[in-house]
């Protein structure tokens, strides 16, 4: 499928459109709007989220049959692909560090290590996720930046907050069970001498129920996400020196609609009254192809 690059719209390139499109949000629209966070002035570049308008498709998620697989609460992955993915952190592999451009192998080495733990602890580590601590991932970034993520995470600008890290639902709660990981990074020479890491991961999210018997099948009580995110490294001045987070698309399927509009997590069986297996673009507009109603 060909990616429509929603901020090439001509409306997002008129400033009045955007202010008066954030008024009306913060009226109480219930329309989910687009909107591009950057930094505050005084930080270089800084992280601009640009959401590719993409509906994946998930077939190879889960198993396509009229009788749905039955969820069993001790091996939720059973009877999805997802089974055969990695457990947690071991699906968060670098490849081999190569010299790039200008950049050396250890160079390369450096920035995979770091480009690795900033997803791990965005997408994994259940202090951010479930427990909605933050600082664990603002201390990853250079400090410039820093600030502007908890400007970003206030409360305000929640949907734009999914693409930097996942939150479990406060009402929604995680499997013991490790998340099912799968994706890749690699590495290219940026501009201005940055060293940038390009990143694509698919997790899926397993969720207790108290009532198993109640769940359709592992697509009411799985649900994942698709980020992909550019990172880069950075030299300068000691606020810019550092990890940085620009670009990020994310796709959610599989999940409570309620919960993706806020933007957090939750699994299908919060909305049994909802087909499972939705997908939902993060941060834009509803669609009549997600299945979410507006």
């Amino acid at each position: 499928m060909d990616e429509y690059r929603i901020e090439d719209h001509p409306d997002l390139r008129d400033g009045g459109w955007a202010r008066d499109a954030v008024r009306r949000a913060e009226r109480g629209a219930r329309l989910r709007r687009v909107r591009s966070w950057r930094p505050r002035p005084r930080v270089l570049g800084g992280l601009a989220i640009v959401v590719a308008a993409v509906l994946l498709a998930w077939a190879v998620f889960a198993t396509r049959s009229d009788e749905p697989a039955a969820f069993d609460p001790d091996e939720p992955f059973a009877g999805t692909t997802a089974t055969a993915w990695a457990d947690g952190a071991e699906g968060v592999v670098p490849p081999v560090a190569e010299p790039v451009g200008g950049f050396g192998a250890e160079q390369v080495a450096d920035a995979y290590a770091r480009v690795r733990q900033a997803v791990v602890t965005a997408r994994l580590d259940r202090r951010v996720v479930a427990e909605h601590d933050l600082e664990p991932l603002f201390a990853l970034f250079a400090p410039d930046l820093r600030d502007s993520l908890r400007t970003l995470f206030d409360g305000r600008n929640d949907g734009e907050a999914a693409l930097v890290a996942t939150r479990a639902d406060r009402g929604a709660r995680l499997s013991g069970a490790e998340p099912k990981v799968r994706g890749e990074m690699v590495a290219e020479a940026g501009p201005a001498g940055e060293l940038v890491v390009r990143t694509d991961y698919t997790i899926a999210y397993a969720f207790d129920t108290d009532r198993p018997e109640a769940v359709r099948g592992p697509l009411d009580a799985v649900a994942v996400a698709r980020f992909r995110v550019r990172y880069a490294v950075r030299s300068g001045s000691p606020g810019v020196e550092g990890l940085w987070a620009d670009d990020s698309a994310g796709t959610l399927h599989s999940i409570a609609c309620s919960a993706a509009k806020r933007g957090y997590l939750a699994p299908a069986l919060a909305e049994p009254d909802l087909p499972p297996g939705l997908d939902f673009d993060v941060a834009v507009p509803s669609s009549p192809t997600d299945g979410c109603p507006d």
